[in-house]
């Protein structure tokens, strides 16, 4: 399957689950009716750049999420965990901020092995710890701890994002990050201190 095949294929998911249309698609996007018309009918080879992000963002996915997961078998194995029953703290991978971009295309699985591990008492796949070895004005100081559910949607709660320039930075629940950001994740508990 081409990056063009699931790109399409994860629009018509997305459009699918979010009861939208490509014209609320088109119209929240700002992307051109016949752009959105064509990448659905497998009428376009590369969808550029600038395009995808705007897509990206308005179903409130990551530039890489949309473009290289299949978010069709991603939700349907995130919705397979129950939750029934006793709980025990899941172990999250410790990743650093300054190699949070390399590790976006990792397996937990592998990150569990090959990265330190803290506890998390919830539920819920691709969590993951970012240890701050730089603040994040106004809201966190070099050693904090923050734990993120990696790729989640926008709006649920603040939301971790880089910037283009490398650096991290908190979206406030209920606003969107730049098109040009990358969305790193959900925030989902805070450790102060940690190091």
């Amino acid at each position: 399957m081409t990056k063009t095949d699931i790109i399409r294929k994860n629009i018509h998911y997305l459009l699918r689950v979010n009861n939208e249309s490509k014209i609320s698609l088109s119209d929240g996007s700002g992307v051109n009716r016949t752009t959105i018309y064509n990448i659905l009918e497998g009428k376009v080879v590369k969808v550029q750049e600038n395009t995808l992000r705007k897509v990206a963002f308005f179903f409130g996915v990551s530039f890489y999420e949309i473009q290289s997961v299949d978010l069709t078998e991603r939700d349907h194995a995130n919705s397979n965990i129950s939750v029934d029953g006793n709980m025990n703290p899941i172990a999250v991978p410790i990743i650093n901020d300054t190699t949070i971009l390399s590790s976006m295309n990792a397996k937990i699985g592998r990150m569990i092995v090959t990265a330190p591990v803290t506890y998390y008492f919830g539920e819920g796949p691709n969590v993951i710890a970012v240890l701050l070895t730089r603040g994040i004005e106004g809201y966190y100081n070099k050693g904090d701890t923050v734990i993120v559910r990696r790729w989640d949607k926008v709006n649920r709660g603040n939301v971790l994002v880089l910037s283009p320039q490398k650096k991290l930075r908190v979206v406030e629940r209920g606003k969107h990050p730049s098109v040009s950001d990358e969305i790193i994740g959900t925030i989902i508990e805070e450790r102060y201190g940690s190091q």
